[in-house]
Order: structure tokens, then C-alpha cells, then sequence
């Protein structure tokens, strides 16, 4: 019987140290609706890691010439637990489920090389979310990831939303909601990205810098994907955590 009891004390105890506890991001603890993400309080909830530095588990490819999961001239790879897209064909990496309410972060930086026809442009990357159909580009919303635009809003398709001053988008077809701080770090260095999206709501971090914060959105639920767009880049550290 003590043999047993001890056993089930070990195995307890294992579990234990294997669940993840959730650390509460910075720009969390004292955001202003953090009483509404009852998650980050329930003891079972756990972070989920999208990205395990292994391989492309969570995820699936798509392209526009190759489709879904034809990734044949390996534009998306896994190098030293980082992620790296390379290649001239626009595409994307994007989740397997879909999410909402949930704060994502994922850090990312440029590679060397651009494809045409944006070899004289800036490098251009992003993450899209609340999309369902497989296409370039999803109907969706856009966190802009492009050199020197790090935070701005894209809404692509036939989506709506306003900026923080209640404006309406699209705005006289314009689809692009330019952030209002500047937060990124020289091309080559790694820049933290976090992304809180609740109810119909989006707000856009870098480095810790609120740079944008989008409401009203049209779509409150769908996948996340990571885009490669004419120019090499790498993620790492995509993780998300459920808030309600």
C-alpha cells in the first residue's frame, strides 16, 4: 500500500513539473481589461507552443503554385530550433487550428537575400490571423511585418475595422492603418512581436512598444499564418496563450 501511495505521489509530482505554468506577459499585468482574461487565473490552462524548434508540427505550407503541404522546393525550413522562409514564390506557414482570444507572440528577424520583383523594396514578412480560406492573400487582418512599417494594419478583403480614433476602415480604399509608434530594431536583429486579440479586438506590440490598436474588427476567429513575401526571414518563440 506505501509502495502504491508513493507511486501515485511520483507520478503526481511528475506531471506537475511537466506542466508549464504560465508567466503573464508584461503587457498584461496591468492592461486594462485584464480582469476580463479569466484564463491567465484558471490553473489549467497552459501556453501553446506553435512552434517547437524541432519541426513544422502545428503547422501546414502553402504556396500558390504548390498548395497546401507541397513544399518541394523547401522554402520552409527549420535551422538550429529557428524557422527561416526563403524563396521567390509568395506563401505562407499557418496554423493548423484556429484560434481566438488569445495573446500570440513570435520574435523575428531579416535574412540577407530578395527576390524579384522586390529587390529594391523593403523586406516584407507578416502575420495574418482570423482567416479559414487557403489563397494569397486571405481574406484577414494583417500585423504588417516589412522594414521601417514593423506594426502597421492591413485589412485584406472584404473585412472592417476602425483605428484608435474610432475611424472607419477600409478608409476611401484605403486598407492600411499606419502605427503610431516605432519601436523596431536595426534589419538583421531580432524584434519581439505580441499581438493581444479578445471580443473583436487587436492590439499590435513590438519590442514591448504598443505601435497599434485596432477595433470593431469584422472577424473575430480563424488561423494565424506566417508570411514569406520576396525576401528571406526568420521566426522563433511562437507561442500563444488562451485569454477567456
Amino acid at each position: 500500500m506505501r509502495a502504491t501511495f508513493i507511486s501515485i505521489c511520483l507520478c503526481l509530482l511528475l506531471t506537475a513539473c511537466n506542466q508549464r505554468v504560465i508567466e503573464i506577459p508584461e503587457i498584461l499585468k496591468n492592461h486594462p481589461d485584464r480582469a476580463s482574461f479569466v484564463k491567465l487565473d484558471d490553473p489549467n490552462t497552459q501556453p501553446i507552443v506553435l512552434f517547437n524548434g524541432k519541426d513544422l508540427t502545428n503547422f501546414y505550407t502553402y504556396n500558390t503554385q504548390n498548395g497546401i503541404n507541397n513544399d518541394v522546393e523547401h522554402n520552409y525550413q527549420v535551422q538550429d530550433g529557428v524557422l527561416y522562409f526563403a524563396g521567390p514564390k509568395p506563401g505562407y506557414l499557418a496554423t493548423n487550428d484556429s484560434f481566438k482570444n488569445y495573446y500570440l507572440k513570435a520574435q523575428v528577424r531579416w535574412g540577407e537575400t530578395k527576390y524579384p520583383p522586390r529587390m529594391k523594396s523593403p523586406r516584407d514578412s507578416g502575420i495574418i490571423f482570423h482567416f479559414t480560406e487557403d489563397r494569397v492573400w486571405p481574406t484577414s487582418f494583417e500585423f504588417q511585418v516589412q522594414e521601417g512599417d514593423m506594426g502597421d494594419n492591413w485589412c485584406t478583403g472584404p473585412v472592417t475595422c476602425t483605428d484608435s480614433k474610432g475611424t472607419p476602415y477600409p478608409l476611401n480604399k484605403e486598407n492600411r492603418i499606419i502605427k503610431y509608434a516605432d519601436a523596431e530594431k536595426p534589419s538583421g536583429e531580432w524584434n519581439l512581436l505580441e499581438m493581444l486579440c479578445y471580443d473583436n479586438h487587436a492590439e499590435y506590440y513590438v519590442n514591448g512598444v504598443k505601435v497599434n490598436d485596432i477595433h470593431n474588427l469584422s472577424l473575430t476567429e480563424g488561423k494565424i499564418l506566417f508570411q514569406l513575401e520576396f525576401a528571406d526571414v526568420y521566426y522563433k518563440d511562437i507561442e500563444l496563450i488562451p485569454l477567456k
